[in-house]
């Protein structure tokens, strides 16, 4: 009898051991959504459901911020920030070391949470906790570093320096595509540490991480009101790009980014730094090597279901090569799964009287998830409706589609063939499992092709030749640029944004600190005589 009763409660561990494993439980739980305002986790009386994007399931419940949250949010930040700024930059940066510590603690948790609200494969989420991390790390570390520069004066008596002030409180509007790595750590954290205050509205499609990531700064121990998170629609953002604040960091559409500047621009004292779109491109040559060619290509494209604002919905190819590249590449993007990130496992503990249960794990086998909504793949489906009526372009791979319950939204790859011509799907960022291959003849005709739209955010350059890579550096419209490699490759501690349509010339990432701060000029005379420069008397 004993010997049943230790079977069974053994049993019973094992069950519930797995079931409360952290990250598995997020498939099985109902995520409670709540704003943070100064310090206290708050609801609103109205909310909204979030879905997951790979089922059509609702995940949980979100807050509808309007005009009183956010007031109150940006009320507390500005309250906060006279106290904050005082602080020993030293100090502020610690803070970034023990986030760093909880988000290690946290990744697989993290991740799991991402791909339930992305539908992203669970590696590239991993890659996002890290990004994230190394973001963390590179924001305390920065705190050790100088906050200006000391320039000489032509006056021998004095002294010049140029010095970085916090600019106040920071409104961050983060998208759906890196909700964790992009809103919470590239814009806030280097934001943080040079003394500002933040404002987090993340994408109503993916707001769990970013919430998650807001539990972490408190962990930290940040103090309340430097920190602050508001949920909402595209509305709640607009509330928050007009309130009370000195800059905001914005990543999203071309068209809501446009919207933001004329926002700031009715105000005497907002900044903006703006990351919006791209139709980047790989432009390769007949002198590098095929299958590099190729990996960098796939990679590229298919990332994310081709939705990173940094995705290549163009490949580029010398024509002496082309044939052969969009047969090689059409293959190998039929080739690549889509569905949901995880597979349902059902685990028992392997005795007579087992109890069975139910375990979610990464699905491996998978390389690209659904697309985020019904209006994402509404948008895909019809440029890809375009080019099957374009006579002009050669379809080498027709795409399929799938929807579970009108709410899960899925698409393969449409792959095509045709020269570089002023049609809509060329030109326009598509934000999809969506392929042009356009072949070129030579140098300069493959610069016209990529720098020919209204976009400039990453290229990926591959060529074993020197002297084409430095001419193409230097000629095409992007922020960034990566030789024998695709357009997808960044790294937190290198500035992150474009130029044209893509960017306003205030990179993330690395280069936050720079839109988070104004510099002051901070000359110091010595002498007990006035002197002035350039000879005036």
């Amino acid at each position: 009898m004993n010997s049943l009763i230790e079977k069974a409660l053994g049993s019973a561990k094992t069950a519930l051991k797995s079931l409360w494993n952290q990250p598995n439980n997020y498939h099985f739980m109902n995520f409670e959504g709540r704003n943070y305002i100064n310090g206290k986790w708050k609801a609103t009386a109205e909310m909204y459901t979030k879905l997951n994007p790979a089922t059509g399931k609702a995940q949980g419940a979100f807050p509808l911020s309007g005009h009183t949250e956010v007031e109150m949010a940006v009320e507390s930040a500005r309250r906060t920030f006279h106290k904050w700024k005082k602080v020993s930059r030293f100090v502020r940066s610690d803070y970034m070391y023990k986030v760093a510590q909880i988000i290690e603690r946290r990744r697989e948790e993290l991740a799991t949470v991402i791909s339930l609200e992305t539908g992203k494969n669970y590696n590239e989420s991993i890659a996002e906790v890290n990004e994230a991390l190394h973001m963390a790390q590179f924001a305390f570390s920065s705190g050790r570093y100088s906050h200006g520069e000391a320039v000489a004066s032509e006056i021998e008596d004095k002294d010049c320096y140029m010095l970085r002030k916090p600019k106040g409180v920071i409104a961050i509007i983060s998208p759906f595509n890196f909700p964790l790595a992009i809103g919470a750590y590239w814009c806030a954290a280097p934001a943080i540490v040079e003394g500002n205050t933040v404002v987090i509205k993340p994408s109503e499609d993916a707001p769990m991480s970013t919430q998650m990531a807001v539990e972490i700064y408190k962990e930290a121990g940040l103090p309340d009101g430097v920190v602050s998170l508001v949920h909402g629609v595209g509305c709640t953002g607009d509330l928050l790009a007009r309130a009370d604040v000195d800059h905001i960091c914005f990543t999203g559409s071309a068209e809501v980014g446009q919207h933001v500047r004329k926002v700031a621009a009715e105000s005497w004292h907002k900044t903006t730094s703006c990351e919006m779109g791209s139709k980047s491109a790989c432009i390769i040559f007949d002198d590098v090597e095929a299958k590099l060619a190729l990996e960098a290509a796939i990679a590229s494209a298919h990332k994310l279901s081709g939705q990173r604002c940094v995705s290549s919905g163009r490949m580029i190819v010398q024509r002496s090569i082309v044939d052969q590249f969009a047969k090689d590449f059409a293959s190998a993007a039929s080739n690549l799964k889509t569905g949901n990130p995880f597979e349902k496992v059902v685990s028992t503990s392997g005795t007579p009287d087992a109890v069975g249960w139910v375990e979610y794990k990464p699905d491996e086998s998978m390389n690209y998830g659904p697309l985020i909504n019904q209006q994402g793949f509404e948008k895909v489906k019809k440029y890809n409706d375009m080019v099957l009526a374009d006579a002009e372009a050669e379809v080498l791979l027709e795409p399929k589609y799938e929807t579970i319950n009108d709410r899960a939204f899925f698409s393969s790859f449409m792959v095509y063939k045709t020269e570089w011509r002023d049609v809509p799907y060329l030109k326009n960022e598509v934000f999809g499992p969506h392929v042009a291959i356009i072949p070129f003849d030579d140098l300069d005709d493959a610069i016209r092709i990529y720098n020919d739209t209204d976009y400039g955010l990453a290229v990926g350059v591959l060529t074993n030749d020197f002297r084409k890579a430095r001419v193409l550096r230097d000629e095409c419209e992007a922020g960034m640029i990566y030789w024998n490699g695709g357009s997808i490759a960044a790294e937190s501690h290198l500035s992150f944004g474009g130029v044209k349509k893509s960017g306003n010339g205030f990179p993330s990432a690395a280069r936050t600190y720079r839109a988070v701060t104004h510099e002051v000029s901070w000359t110091v005379n010595h002498a007990d005589k006035l002197t002035f420069p350039q000879g005036m008397k």
